[in-house]
């Protein structure tokens, strides 16, 4: 009788823990901002679709974050693909998205990819909704 309540608690947990993973599901992708060696950081308004400022040179990077839940994301320049660098989870601190502390509750992540040593174009990253939907993209030009 004991396996059986440990069993069904056990089950109960994974139900719960399913259904909080699916009800934060993906619901949006952008760039967060761009830093390079060329052009320094510029944060990249939501929504913005090219950078004010030339970019590229030795040290390339762009920053996306998620919000929600999403997998399997890939970035392109030029339609190359980038190698993600960093990945961390996003927390709301203050009603603002930031680095998470112990207790806070997850929102998203944030990826860095490294094109360093290449120049812009059109950059383009793609993640997979972990619950249910089509995948989210954000796209950016730039220069």
């Amino acid at each position: 009788m004991k396996r059986f309540f440990a069993t069904a608690g056990a089950f109960s947990l994974m139900l719960g823990i399913g259904s909080a993973y699916a009800s934060n599901n993906l619901s949006r992708v952008y760039v967060h901002h761009v830093v390079s060696s060329k052009g320094g950081t510029e944060l990249i308004p939501q929504g913005g679709s090219w950078t004010a400022r030339d970019h590229g040179g030795a040290t390339f990077q762009i920053v996306t974050d998620e919000i929600g839940y999403g997998h399997g994301a890939q970035a392109r320049l030029l339609g190359t693909p980038l190698r993600e660098i960093k990945y961390e989870s996003l927390c709301n601190v203050g009603g603002r998205l930031g680095s998470c502390r112990n207790g806070a509750t997850i929102v998203g992540h944030r990826s860095t990819w490294d094109a360093s040593g290449r120049e812009g174009g059109n950059f383009e990253v793609v993640v997979l909704p972990s619950g249910s939907g089509g995948p989210k993209r954000a796209t950016l030009q730039i220069r």
